[in-house]
């Protein structure tokens, strides 16, 4: 049906089946060769190697950095380092709100 498809259109493509295999051999041919260089490419260069992955996790994690300088492992209580930024937010607000803070004068206009 295909090569029949190729011999009535516009004059004929393709002077018989033979001729037709061989190009359609050529074309899949290179389509297949050009899917696995890719793969290739994609193989060798896309995937970080294990050294980079461990570079990686290192600036991403402080935990594991520690880890690995230490060779223990370590304790991380996240409910503590919280309870410490919420100290010294609080600690910023009031010391704000004492700089920012008016005498009586300035907040009634004068009149006292």
């Amino acid at each position: 049906m295909l090569f029949e498809f190729g011999k009535r259109g516009r004059g004929g493509v393709y002077k018989n089946r033979k001729e037709a295999f061989v190009d359609f051999v050529k074309v899949s041919g290179a389509n297949l060769l050009w899917q696995i260089g890719l793969a290739v490419i994609v193989l060798e260069f896309a995937f970080p190697t294990p050294d980079i992955v461990y570079d990686l996790k290192r600036l991403i994690s402080p935990d594991f950095d520690l880890y690995c300088k230490t060779g223990n492992l370590v304790d991380f209580e996240m409910d503590f380092e919280n309870k410490l930024r919420a100290i010294r937010r609080e600690e910023v607000r009031s010391l704000e709100q004492y700089t920012n803070a008016k005498g009586p004068e300035a907040k009634f206009g004068g009149l006292i």
